[in-house]
């Protein structure tokens, strides 16, 4: 196992992290629906990182 088969993971833990913080000023959604959108774009990440890898 190679470190770039942690990048898609690394991204999806950014990506949570800006929504994580965007909510809390905001407080648009629940902490079930900030976890919904996340595993969303993480399957995104993996289907894109798996066609171009």
């Amino acid at each position: 196992m190679t470190a770039t088969s942690f990048v898609p993971l690394i991204l999806a833990a950014v990506v949570w992290l800006v929504f994580w913080r965007l909510n809390r000023k905001t407080g648009w959604f629940t902490i079930g629906e900030v976890i919904f959108w996340d595993v969303i774009i993480l399957i995104l990440i993996q289907l894109v990182w798996l066609r171009w890898f």
